[in-house]
């Protein structure tokens, strides 16, 4: 593949059929793949090369990437092969969502009115990934200014359909193996959705416990930077490092307690939603977690409605001049 330049996705060859094998360095998540690049037998180009060879061939048709900063992620690879693992995602590659921002590479927001829109910083969140020893693959699509416009991203489990927004193109590249992990913003279920949709892990956080300057604000009082990964293990390394709580060894999760919340909007959901959420909590239970049910109760009536005029008034307070 060599060293290609800052492309954008449209500029990538065309799309091939078919799943990686098992043996293929792509399909590693990033516990996995941090361990065997600290451990010496996964080296950093090697494991980008085999991203790079996916993307290649995979995203003519999936459409997950904005801005693929290739040579930026070459020369990252390199200079991290030549050193010890000194970080917990020493040599993993993360896709990063059109709405945050990474020095030096577009952010466009989703809009070609801000093509070239050039950071010269990184966010918060970019800079304590690089600091964790990861390196930036390139932006993935967003709904257009993180909002209801749909950019082109398809679903890889079906390209038919949605992969749901706005976070679509970090959860498309993750479920289709382009890179093991991702960064997307959810100001109302744009995180949750799309990993949903995608059949994959999404994980938004509690208010306040990442970073968010340097993220495009759309609804501050709702605003969330989230996480997109293959399993639970990622997630929670992802997290770790996000929080400021990660160090070179790898985090152990621990589970105190999980709810099964029933909330006002429970008889909106489809029966089958309602047996996959019900099953989920019974399989919980019997792999040994404390499972109980919480009751929300009646104050929490008309909660998604203040949800959705707040979040108007913000996004126009925010976004309006746009």
């Amino acid at each position: 593949l060599g060293n290609p330049p800052l492309r954008s996705a449209n500029a990538l060859g065309a799309s091939a059929t078919g799943m990686t094998t098992s043996a293929d360095p792509a399909r590693l998540g990033a516990v996995e793949a941090a361990s065997a690049i600290a451990a010496g037998t996964l080296g950093v180009q090697e494991f980008l090369d085999a991203l790079m060879a996916r993307i290649d061939a995979r995203d003519g048709e999936i459409s997950a990437w904005a801005c693929l900063d290739a040579e930026g992620a070459w020369s990252r690879a390199r200079e991290l092969d030549r050193h010890a693992a000194t970080g917990p995602l020493h040599g993993v590659p993360v896709g990063v969502k059109d709405v945050i921002d990474v020095q030096g590479i577009p952010s466009a927001y989703g809009s070609p009115a801000f093509a070239a829109n050039i950071p010269q910083r990184d966010a918060a969140c970019v800079a304590r990934l690089r600091r964790a020893g990861a390196l930036i693959l390139g932006k993935t699509v967003t709904a257009k200014f993180a909002t209801y416009s749909p950019g082109p991203t398809r679903n890889p489990r079906d390209p038919s359909r949605t992969p749901g927004g706005s976070s679509s193109g970090s959860a498309a590249a993750v479920a289709d193996c382009q890179v093991p992990l991702a960064l997307g913003t959810q100001t109302a279920g744009s995180v949750i959705r799309p990993a949903s949709f995608c059949g994959i892990f999404g994980f938004k956080p509690s208010f306040g416990r990442y970073e968010i300057e340097g993220m495009l604000p759309t609804a501050p009082s709702l605003d969330t930077l989230g996480t997109f990964a293959r399993s639970v293990a990622d997630i929670a390394l992802l997290d770790a490092v996000l929080a400021g709580e990660a160090h070179i060894g790898l985090p152990v999760p621990r589970v105190t307690g999980i709810a099964i919340c029933r909330s006002p909007t429970w008889q909106q959901a489809s029966p089958d939603m309602r047996r996959a959420l019900e099953d989920a909590g019974a399989r919980l239970a019997q792999s040994g977690a404390s499972v109980r049910e919480l009751d929300l109760g009646a104050q929490f009536e008309g909660l998604a409605e203040a949800q959705a005029v707040l979040h108007r008034h913000e996004a126009f307070r925010c976004l309006g001049e746009i």
